[in-house]
This record gives structure tokens, C-alpha cells and sequence, in this order.
């Protein structure tokens, strides 16, 4: 009983762990976060972690509806499935194709809302849970090796729980993971661009359309009779309108 109460305490005055960041410490950590999402080079090594929140929409949805979850699979290029059973069209299999994109998004809303509000240990603990749950679902290789990465770089700092450096730290997630899902949902955009664009071979067209059909808005579209494209346009608004927010919240209160 003892021991429960010191780990009962450890992990509380965790998620209670908070401190007032200055404007200029918070715009510091939102270009550093931003710049890791638009250079190139990083954004192809730190996308995984965008990733990992992408896929977690999909398991929560489809939880929610009822479908069964056999795990998750991170591939080597940043892209990543779901493995869930149950009916292919629905209610049920539309919300969880929806899940996907806007997770980066909802995610970083809440952590910005945290961290504003003076919850940022609270934050932090819940993005722990969540990198650790989507460790436990992992059924290969790169998918063990992305979470166990993004597990330990933040719980390092959730275990010496450093006020100021939890905050800057809830912070700088809550922005990248707003950019994140941003530039996530335009490049599921440009994929279905490429469908549509004219002159090229036959192969390459062909490529295309497989890329296209095979994307979450298209899911989406088989399970409910709604093309694409409004799937498209709703992956788009709630992406740019959740990194609207988490800049509102952050930098304009």
C-alpha cells in the first residue's frame, strides 16, 4: 500500500507540474517547432511522430464504434495502417477513416489549452499515456522503434519534471503537432491532385490513382456516399482551423 501511495505521488506531482513561460521563450519554441515541419531533411525524420498520432485517431475511433483493433503498423516512409476488423461500410468505418488527420490537430488543441491554462505536467503526462498505448498496439519493427523514440525524448523530461522546461516542452508539441497535421492534410491533397493531372504516362497515372484511392478520404467515401472531396475539404478545415486555434490560444491571449 505504501508503494502505491509513492507511485500514486510520483505521478502526481508530475501532472501537476506547470510554470508561467515568457512570450519570447514560447515564439522561440514555436520556430524551432515549425522549422522542424517545413525543412525538409527533419521533417522526414520527425513526420513519424505525426505519424503515431495519425494512426491513434484511427484505433480511438474505432474503438469508439465498436470495431476491434489489432494493432498498428509504422512503415519506414512516414506512412502507417490501422488494423481493425469490422464492417467495411457504416457509420463506424467512417469515423475511424475520418480520425486520422484531424488527430495531429485535436491532440495539439489540447496540449496548447493545457499549457495556457497552467496543466501543462497534465499535458505532458496525457501525451505519454498516448505514445505509450500506440507502443503497446505496435505490431512491427519500425512502429515499436518510432514510439519507444518518442516515448523516452519527452520522458525525460516528464521524469525530472522541470516546471519551465514541461511547459516550454507541452508547448513546443502542441505547435508542431498543429503544423504537423496541417501539412499532413495538404499533402494527402496533393496525392489526389496527382490523380487528376493530365499529361503524364499511363504507369504513372495509373500510380497515381492507386495512391488515391487507397488515402482516408477515399475510405471515407466507400463507407458512406459522400465523394471524396468533401472528405478532402473537412480533413482541410479541421487541420488549419485547429492550428489557427492552438496560434490563437498561445500567442494572441
Amino acid at each position: 500500500m505504501e508503494h502505491a501511495r509513492t507511485v500514486l505521488d510520483f505521478v502526481t506531482e508530475r501532472f501537476t507540474a506547470a510554470s508561467q513561460p515568457e512570450p519570447t521563450v514560447i515564439a522561440a519554441v514555436g520556430v524551432v517547432a515549425v522549422l522542424m515541419t517545413v525543412v525538409p531533411g527533419i521533417w522526414r525524420i520527425v513526420r513519424q511522430a505525426s505519424t503515431i498520432i495519425h494512426e491513434m485517431g484511427h484505433v480511438v475511433a474505432a474503438w469508439i464504434s465498436g470495431r476491434r483493433v489489432s494493432g498498428i503498423k509504422l512503415h519506414s516512409d512516414t506512412s502507417g495502417v490501422t488494423l481493425s476488423r469490422g464492417r467495411p461500410r457504416g457509420f463506424g468505418m467512417l469515423i475511424t477513416a475520418l480520425a486520422g488527420y484531424p488527430a495531429p490537430g485535436l491532440l495539439a488543441l489540447g496540449l496548447a489549452a493545457l499549457a495556457a491554462t497552467g496543466y501543462a505536467g497534465a499535458g505532458l503526462t496525457v501525451y505519454q499515456l498516448v505514445i505509450v498505448v500506440a507502443l503497446l498496439l505496435s505490431r512491427n519493427v519500425v512502429g515499436i522503434v518510432s514510439c519507444l523514440i518518442s516515448v523516452l525524448a519527452t520522458g525525460v523530461i516528464w521524469w525530472f519534471n522541470d516546471p519551465a522546461l514541461v511547459t516550454h516542452t507541452v508547448v513546443g508539441l502542441s505547435i508542431f503537432y498543429a503544423v504537423a497535421g496541417a501539412r499532413g492534410t495538404l499533402d494527402l491533397w496533393t496525392v489526389h491532385f496527382a490523380a487528376l493531372r493530365p499529361g503524364s504516362g499511363r504507369a504513372v497515372r495509373a500510380h497515381a490513382k492507386q495512391r488515391a484511392a487507397s488515402t482516408d478520404a477515399s475510405r471515407a467515401a466507400q463507407a458512406w456516399a459522400v465523394p471524396a472531396a468533401v472528405w478532402l475539404l473537412f480533413f482541410l478545415l479541421m487541420s488549419f482551423g485547429g492550428a489557427v486555434a492552438v496560434f490563437w490560444m498561445l500567442f494572441a491571449r
